[in-house]
């Protein structure tokens, strides 16, 4: 539900709504204290602005544990793989040498090793949390993922029914590849080494709960953003909703081998220590809850509709926010051991954010005919259209080789050499991509940025 004034019964009636879809409704506790945050602190700065990338993928690993996973992907046979032994997502590691002073980079990705073949299944749990707006202690809002929103049904159900989970679809690459999004990315950047049949398979599974999460206005959980038009969407805390989602972890307890990924309807996030706005999801890696030894690998996504209330345009309707996540969850699952695993790269946004193999981050502020990837599958509501964003390559980081490569899936034309399908920013200038031996470049025929 959005953009919902207050009412008791609208309450009643969303958990009437989701006693079908879950066995047990569970409570986050409420925030006891704080205060609002003022008017106009909150700045606008559009998604996922590179500003709060540390945010957006979070390794909260001892020294010794990321000590550990380097010196491990280390010891793999040059152009090898080696097998992940710790207790967490299966997967492989190896490194690769690049940069002017060929340094050696480390990396781990969730799966079995390419070469070796066969599909290697991953639990994928979706946990939906609805958000109930108070202000003065009113419900002024519900923000309901499990509720359908969208005629074609409600968030977490597009989500699990989408290209993400969905084998069905097929890209056309070259080289062709039919099956999950994440699945056909890992198949085109390992397709020189990699078995014939091998594959990663995400599987959605749920725990049965549905939670709800209480944000008190008067105590800082939430506020108004607003763009340069003046119209404003509410936010949450970021440091609110990431204390709720250790609380829902602490009691749901997930296996190490199982990637929690928590589903919001509509609302975003900003930090209060410097009134960047706004975060749409992140991914993160932490000691295990059942098992401490090993790590814990999760995320967490919000849902936004095709409708006017997206003021964020066609970079983050429906499942884009969780392509990006998700794809950057299988690359990058330990966050680059807590360190610079790879040479720094210039991002869309023509800044040098990260040294990290963050496959979304590379493009997801590049113009929309570039970054947005669409696919119209039949859900139980009907036909609905995905926005998938497009992806970066292993490849793109190794920047070997400049011709030849496939840099970005499924629109390899995102980042390389390739020629663009010319695009403008509304009321600006064309967008021109393009990549040298730096790496990415991003650049416009006007200032503005």
């Amino acid at each position: 539900m959005r953009k919902i004034l207050c009412s008791l019964t609208i309450l009643a009636l969303s958990l009437t709504a989701v006693g079908s879809f879950a066995k047990t409704i569970k409570v986050v506790p409420k925030t006891t204290s704080g205060k609002p945050i003022p008017k106009g602190f909150v700045k606008w700065q559009g998604h996922d602005p590179s500003s709060l990338a540390q945010f957006k993928a979070q390794n909260h690993l001892s020294y010794a544990m990321n000590s550990k996973l380097k010196a491990v992907a280390l010891m793999a046979p040059k152009g090898k793989y080696v097998k992940g032994t710790i207790d967490t997502l299966p997967y492989f590691s190896s490194w690769f040498i690049t940069g002017s002073r060929n340094s050696i980079y480390p990396y781990s990705m969730v799966g079995g090793s390419p070469s070796a073949g066969g599909t290697t299944s991953v639990n994928t749990q979706l946990i939906p949390l609805i958000s109930v707006l108070l202000y003065n202690g009113s419900e002024v809002a519900v923000y309901d993922p499990t509720v359908a929103n969208d005629p074609e049904g409600d968030d977490v159900s597009l989500v699990a029914q989408s290209p993400l989970f969905d084998a069905s679809t097929t890209y056309p690459g070259p080289p062709p590849q039919t099956g999950q999004f994440d699945d056909t990315l890992m198949r085109t950047t390992f397709r020189a080494t990699a078995a014939a049949n091998w594959h990663t398979q995400l599987v959605p599974t749920s725990s049965g709960i549905v939670w709800i999460q209480f944000l008190e206005y008067f105590n800082g959980d939430w506020t108004d953003a607003c763009d340069s038009m003046g119209n404003c969407i509410p936010v949450f805390n970021i440091d609110t909703i990431s204390n709720n989602f250790a609380f829902i972890l602490s009691v749901e307890a997930p296996a190490n081998t199982t990637a929690p990924i928590i589903v919001t309807d509509y609302l975003t996030a900003f930090d209060p220590s410097s009134g960047g706005c706004c975060i749409l999801g992140y991914h993160t890696v932490q000691p295990g809850i059942q098992d401490p030894s090993g790590m814990l690998v999760w995320g967490w996504g919000t849902f936004i509709a095709h409708d006017a209330y997206n003021l964020f345009g066609p970079c983050c309707s429906d499942i884009s926010t969780f392509s990006h996540e998700l794809s950057e969850l299988i690359n990058d699952p330990f966050v680059g051991f807590g360190g610079t695993p790879v040479s720094p790269w210039v991002s869309g946004g023509l800044t040098l954010a990260q040294g990290n193999l963050e496959v979304g981050d590379i493009i997801e502020d590049m113009n929309p005919i570039d970054s947005i990837y669409q696919v119209t599958l039949n859900t139980t509501g009907g036909p609905y259209t995905y926005n998938e964003q497009n992806e970066g390559t292993l490849e793109w980081f190794v920047r070997t080789p400049f011709n030849g490569g496939i840099y970005s899936w499924p629109n390899e034309h995102t980042l390389g050499q390739a020629p663009h399908v010319p695009g403008t920013c509304a009321g600006g200038p064309t967008w021109t991509y393009g990549q040298g031996s730096g790496g990415f470049y991003f650049c416009s025929s006007a200032t503005g940025w």
